[in-house]
């Protein structure tokens, strides 16, 4: 079974053509040479593949988040239920 790591290192290599060997824990999604647009598409392709709802703060901090921000946030929303918030009612 792929690591975190490993699944969103191919969906950067797949999806954004982003050289694997380019792609660290410590790597920012700016650094890998996305642009503001593909850096909203990483968030969808990653709550897609991992099934959990990232937490949107305008877009400032994913340009300078790391992978492995994204891997924290990603294990943590898992841990916690998918981070999917239910609104009650």
């Amino acid at each position: 079974m792929a690591t975190t790591f490993e699944r969103v290192q191919n969906v950067l290599t797949r999806k954004f053509s982003v050289p694997a060997e380019n792609i660290s824990p410590t790597s920012t999604l700016d650094s890998l040479g996305l642009d503001s647009l593909d850096l909203i598409e990483v968030l969808f392709e990653v709550e897609d593949e991992f099934n959990v709802r990232l937490p949107q703060d305008g877009g400032s901090g994913i340009k300078t988040a790391t992978i492995q921000d994204v891997i924290d946030t990603i294990e943590k929303l898992r841990v916690e239920g998918g981070g999917v918030q239910a609104s009650g009612g």
